[in-house]
């Protein structure tokens, strides 16, 4: 007659058990693949409003951008992003974003207060700011194609 053990079969069991939560926890986890998509889709969207904006010398409107950019760069910050790569660059999206806002914000107030000297420095501001975003888009591109 065979030793029937309750603790051994407790245990394989309760390994068993472990495995398909395992499994289920897997299965329920974001893929890179769609914690990309979210990320692309607010920087797409911002890119849009912004484009609409471009070419624009009322005052408001351009302030109306800077609004959109705080506003994207807090939707950023509240995305659902378990990958640690990917942490830093929806990071880096936001604080861009933001920074884009404040100095904007900026750029209009040196406007309004004829500080030509301010306004051209917080247009280089900008201009370096879209330079990061297309720097970081690019390699989070390829983060993202990388299988």
């Amino acid at each position: 007659m065979r030793n029937y053990s309750p603790k051994k079969y407790l245990f394989s069991s309760l390994s068993f058990l472990q495995i398909l939560v395992n499994l289920f926890l897997i299965g329920c986890a974001e893929t890179k693949i769609s914690q990309c998509r979210k990320i692309i889709i607010l920087t797409q969207k911002m890119a849009e409003e912004s484009e609409n904006y471009r070419q624009t010398e009322d005052r408001q409107k351009v302030l109306q951008v800077a609004d959109i950019f705080e506003e994207t760069s807090q939707q950023m910050k509240q995305l659902k992003i378990e990958d640690e790569n990917l942490q830093e660059y929806q990071i880096g999206f936001a604080d861009i974003y933001q920074g884009n806002a404040d100095t904007t914000r900026q750029f209009v107030a040196a406007l309004n207060d004829k500080d030509i000297d301010k306004a051209r420095l917080m247009q280089q501001q900008v201009q370096q700011l879209g330079k990061k975003e297309q720097e970081l888009g690019a390699k989070m591109k390829d983060y993202c194609q990388d299988n």
